[in-house]
């Protein structure tokens, strides 16, 4: 009897088989069928995480939290960029700074007199990265365009790509571009678009942001609303009321460019 129940339900068993085998050949498998249940929950919940958001400098100082920023440049940018040893437009901005979000901001000047583009990048780990910085401002082309280097324009661009690329992969740091100011030279001026040019087209990066001051500056001077004799060193340099003047731009600029990206 019980090798009469064991036969009967092997045929059963085998009839289940084939009969399941057929129904499975004729499942369409759709792109909802296609992932089990547990697949589809967890690629739902993987797609639906949200991608890490930066916070910006300007959105640091806004929730009082503390930021740094820093000054990266030649001669108009270094600490003794004027002789007659007044504040230069860094050091006002730090006061500026200090005053608008009072123990908020750390300025670090790293401007460094008779550097080209070239002479930054090599101390960008040791100047710029050593400080852990929020915003890097950087300022060149005056010596690259008009100094006893003559950098090519390939170049000061492929080193200055360098540069903005070793900040922005260090973390979370912005880049902001500073063009230099024009000089009393018409032909000087000329030969330095093109470093300019170079350095606006790498604003477009993201997490770039550019302030034109020489066009600013030159706009002024062609509209005569400024004498850029009075503002001025020598050729090249700003003196005292030339950095009071970058400062005032500057502040514009932050004001409403910058810091209300909120």
């Amino acid at each position: 009897m019980l090798k009469k129940l064991i036969y009967i339900l092997s045929i059963a068993l085998i009839f289940i088989v084939i009969i399941g085998e057929k129904n499975f050949e004729n499942i369409e498998i759709t792109e909802e069928t296609a992932l089990l249940p547990e697949t589809e929950g967890a690629q739902a919940e993987v797609s639906e995480e949200p991608a890490p958001k930066r916070i910006t400098f300007a959105q640091k100082l806004a929730a009082g939290e503390r930021a740094t920023i820093v000054f990266l440049g030649d001669y108009v940018t270094s600490a003794d960029s004027l002789p007659d040893g007044n504040p230069n437009h860094v050091a006002l901005l730090a006061n500026w700074f200090d005053e608008k979000y009072p123990n908020q901001v750390e300025v670090v000047n790293a401007g460094m007199n008779a550097n080209t583009i070239a002479h930054m990048k090599d101390r960008v780990a040791s100047d710029v990265l050593n400080h852990d910085p929020d915003l890097v401002v950087i300022s060149a082309g005056l010596n690259d365009a008009l100094g006893g280097w003559k950098i090519p324009v390939a170049d000061y661009e492929k080193s200055y790509r360098l540069v903005v690329e070793e900040i922005i992969a260090s973390g979370e740091t912005e880049v902001l571009i500073r063009t230099p100011n024009p000089t009393l030279s018409i032909k000087e001026n000329i030969n330095m678009l093109p470093y300019i040019s170079a350095s606006r087209k790498l604003a477009d990066k993201d997490g770039v942001h550019f302030f034109d001051f020489y066009q600013v500056m030159a706009d002024e001077v062609h509209a005569k609303k400024i004498p850029q004799k009075e503002l001025m060193q020598n050729v090249m340099h700003p003196n005292t009321k030339g950095q009071a003047y970058l400062f005032d731009k500057f502040k514009v600029y932050l004001t409403m460019e910058l810091l209300e990206q909120q």
